[in-house]
């Protein structure tokens, strides 16, 4: 069976609204094996990472609920600490996400310039997350700050930049270009289609959070507990197990929505642009020539089928 999504050619292509949903699950059915290695490798440890913390919040807010601590003083230090470990989750959620989003496009890229039948592997995508990640997570910071400055402004100012700088990461890792660039390369791309980006950011999201509802099912348990006065849910260790598996099983599943985005930023170049047209074009006639076998025949042998 021939892999699909081997070529640049197979990216660089004008897609409707469904074509570049069904893409996203053909390219991730296709690719699963390899790029499941690569986000094992490069983006897991955050993940977990990011659920330790985050379960450690969650404990102290669980203590605060049952009341542990009545007083003024130790109530104000329970908060100190939920928020502490709060913020050390999010600081690990922007580097996973980072990492995430370099994993993924460092994939891609490496499979554009590959022979079809070479699979990727993790060494090969190790260059593309470490000079990506890094200023990935940077402009991820001034994406999330820019947004949030949009909503407590006016709510449409923040629901506009969610979408007019969703692919500045695709951006950043298929063009190579600053975060400056980037943003304003990003607004030129989806000017005029804004509703299209915000129409298939919105359906795979809805799909995501669906199918992210199994991994939060572990993190309610501790929640649960509590209010049936289960004494074994009241288990510190509990509650940071079920926030990893929430945690990685959130950022894993992400990756769906950034390859649906991939394929908006792919599809909105070659609308404007039509470089993966001129690449195929320039590709014509390059192959190898077909080889003359120069073979004497007499009258009546009939060659080789």
């Amino acid at each position: 069976m021939q892999l699909k999504f081997t070529k640049e050619s197979d990216f660089r292509q004008e897609r409707d609204f469904g074509a570049k949903i069904s893409a996203s699950f053909e390219f991730i059915g296709a690719h699963w094996q390899p790029l499941s290695r690569c986000l094992i490798y490069f983006v897991l440890p955050a993940a977990l990472l990011m659920g330790i913390f985050m379960g450690l919040a969650q404990t102290n807010a669980l203590r605060d609920i049952s009341g542990s601590s009545t007083s003024a003083g130790s109530f104000s230090g329970l908060g100190n600490q939920f928020g502490a470990f709060q913020w050390l989750g999010l600081l690990a959620s922007l580097i996973s996400y980072a990492l995430l989003a370099a994993t993924v496009y460092g994939y891609v890229n490496v499979r554009m310039t590959l022979p079809p039948e070479q699979e990727v592997t993790p060494a090969l995508v190790g260059g593309w997350v470490k000079r990506d990640a890094p200023r990935m997570a940077v402009s991820g910071l001034v994406v999330v700050v820019f947004i949030f400055l949009g909503f407590v402004l006016l709510a449409i100012p923040g629901i506009y930049l969610s979408i007019a700088l969703s692919m500045i990461w695709a951006i950043q890792s298929f063009e190579r270009k600053g975060m400056g660039n980037a943003i304003n390369r990003n607004i030129s791309l989806i000017r005029g289609k804004w509703w299209s980006t915000f129409g298939l950011s919105l359906i795979v999201s809805i799909l995501v959070a669906l199918l992210g509802m199994v991994f939060q099912i572990p993190q309610l348990v501790p929640y649960v507990g509590k209010i049936l006065n289960w004494d074994w849910a009241d288990s510190s260790l509990l509650n940071i197990a079920g926030s990893i598996v929430a945690s990685a099983g959130g950022v894993m599943l992400y990756t769906l929505l950034l390859v649906a985005l991939m394929f908006q930023y792919f599809n909105l170049v070659e609308r404007k642009e039509g470089i993966g047209l001129r690449t195929l074009v320039d590709s014509l006639g390059n192959g190898p020539a077909p080889v003359a076998h120069n073979h004497a025949y007499r009258p009546d042998d009939e060659g080789e089928y």
